[in-house]
């Protein structure tokens, strides 16, 4: 019987050293599939940054070229208002001109 009971023990420890060994592998195996699935997770995860990053930049050239060409529509206005003005304003300056000039008032 103590042959028996030491027998006993011993596949008691072999199946627990091999549980533990098996446990280890699947902890192990475990923790290479997070990494595996955290690496896909990241890349999944810079992959969609980058695609939305690229649809506000197309957004905020959209908008700024907006901006530019009002910008520059305004200044064409305003230049050619500054012109008009000008236009307007010449002949009486020529003729403040000749009066000073020929020294009639």
């Amino acid at each position: 019987m103590a042959k028996e009971t030491m027998q006993a023990i011993s596949d008691a420890e072999l199946k627990a050293r091999e549980a533990v060994i098996q446990a280890k592998e699947e902890g192990e195996r475990l923790l290479a599939d997070a990494a595996a699935q955290s690496e896909r997770a990241v890349l999944a995860a810079v992959k969609e940054a980058r695609k939305k990053a690229e649809v506000l930049c197309g957004v905020a050239r959209a908008d700024a070229d907006k901006l530019s060409a009002g910008v520059r529509r305004s200044t064409q206005d305003e230049q050619e208002r500054l012109r008009h003005t000008a236009d307007e304003s010449r002949g009486k300056v020529v003729e403040e001109i000749r009066k000073i000039v020929l020294g009639k008032t």
